[in-house]
């Protein structure tokens, strides 16, 4: 039988993880919804709340491009806690469904096909748990 690979104990023998218990966190960086809102024609579309995150990362300004697909297998020091980057987001349809104030958007998820190999974000495991707070340094490590 095959499977897709998932790295970092999320396959069990058989058995693949439905996709929210295949991670702790999901993470998406500033430099990747900057990259993703310059490839489309109607930026105002990328917003965060299309992806759901636990934790959007506002990375420095000389960061550039999808971040998380640079930093797989590092480790992410926030606040008190300590988190490994497992894994890309990959994405489905509801990238590009309406919510709230944004419009149905089918360009979002063929842009993210096309130039972020299918994946958004990251899926992250927690190392150390630990207490964030809005605004927190974020440090990242090897792993």
């Amino acid at each position: 039988m095959l499977h897709p690979h998932v790295p970092f104990g999320s396959e069990a023998q058989d058995h693949i993880a439905p996709r929210y218990q295949r991670a702790d966190i999901h993470i998406v960086t500033t430099a990747s919804t900057n990259r993703l809102a310059g490839l489309l024609a109607d930026p105002s579309q990328v917003d965060s709340r299309r992806f759901r995150p636990n934790i959007v990362i506002e990375t420095d300004a000389s960061q550039d491009g999808f971040v998380e697909q640079q930093i797989i297998g590092k480790v992410l020091s926030i606040g008190e806690a300590r988190i490994v980057i497992s894994e890309l987001c990959a994405r489905c349809t509801f990238t590009a469904l309406a919510q709230g104030d944004l419009a149905f958007e089918p360009a979002v998820l063929q842009t993210i096909a096309r130039h972020g190999e299918g994946g958004f974000g990251a899926l992250c495991q927690v190392v150390q748990p630990g207490k964030i707070r809005l605004g927190d340094q974020v440090t990242l490590n090897e792993a």
